[in-house]
């Protein structure tokens, strides 16, 4: 039941009205027997100030932050976690008392989704196809990881040269840039991990795939495509029959968002099952079936 004294949160967004947020918070502060809410908030730029100011005025506790305001949120908070220093973009507010507080959990997510798969990562040899927003979160958590090297794959030379820059600075120590459409990709046979950070493949464009050709994959990869509509990607579909093991971006959203719960409720211990985290998926599959 909705009470006065339910803290409140919420996404914002500009669109926000496919994000899956607020089913996948809800039912976890429904799990979590939590004193709070959550809904979305469709903020345009020239808005996001008056968002924030809005946030300490009506003395909401927390918001998530999508795409276009995750860097452009920055200059309106009062203090930074050190990760969204180095990210420089946040999607996590927390307001304690009017102080607006800066978090990033994308990266943790991504690890935390990796499961056993996570020691596949020390030491390899990563291509990442996609140098957009995304990719800087991936980058930071595959330099907390321990790769040895990161090959960055884009159509845009700047976002290329930017990420790889940025691969750098996260003490990654062997970094290639590489304009994707010049390729050949045979060299993807020596990789070790491959990840999509690019919306290529997704939900309506399935047939879209970053990789032509997968007679270099094996079941020596492992193939992480961000992408979660579709479940499994012609990305993943294709790398599977060649005995990769693969991974969607689902289970990422999910973990980001639990750890912004986390800081939200100051509360570690929210963890999920492993039947909690199965029917969570199974509901927000269900639900992106039902907006198609």
């Amino acid at each position: 039941m909705i009470r006065a004294t339910n803290k409140v949160f919420a996404v914002i967004g500009d669109p926000i009205h496919h994000s899956l947020s607020p089913v996948m918070q809800n039912w976890m502060i429904e799990y979590f027997n939590l004193p709070a809410v959550y809904t979305a908030f469709h903020v345009k730029n020239e808005n996001l100030e008056k968002t924030v100011e809005a946030m300490r005025a009506m003395g909401i506790s927390g918001l998530n932050v999508t795409v276009p305001h995750k860097e452009a949120v920055l200059p309106f908070v009062n203090e930074i976690a050190d990760d969204t220093k180095m990210l420089k973009a946040a999607n996590t507010l927390k307001n304690v008392n009017g102080v607006i507080k800066a978090f990033t959990t994308d990266s943790y997510g991504f690890i935390e989704s990796l499961g056993k798969n996570r020691q596949r990562f020390d030491n390899s040899s990563v291509v990442m196809f996609g140098a957009g927003g995304a990719a800087k979160s991936i980058a930071y958590a595959l330099a907390k990881l321990k790769v040895k090297s990161v090959t960055v794959l884009d159509i845009d030379q700047q976002r290329v040269d930017h990420l790889s820059k940025q691969c750098s600075a996260y003490g990654i120590s062997q970094v290639t840039g590489l304009l994707s459409q010049q390729q050949d990709l045979t060299f993807l046979k020596d990789t070790d991990v491959i990840i999509n950070t690019s919306p290529v493949g997704m939900y309506p464009n399935i047939q879209a795939c970053v990789i032509d050709d997968f007679s270099m994959i094996s079941d020596r990869h492992f193939v992480y495509d961000l992408v979660y509509n579709p479940g499994k990607t012609k990305l993943l579909a294709e790398a599977e029959k060649q005995g990769a093991a693969i991974q969607n971006g689902l289970e990422m959203l999910i973990f980001q968002g639990l750890e912004s719960l986390r800081i939200w409720m100051d509360n570690k211990d929210l963890i999920l099952s492993k039947d909690a985290l199965t029917e969570l998926k199974q509901i927000m599959m269900a639900e992106l079936l039902r907006d198609e």
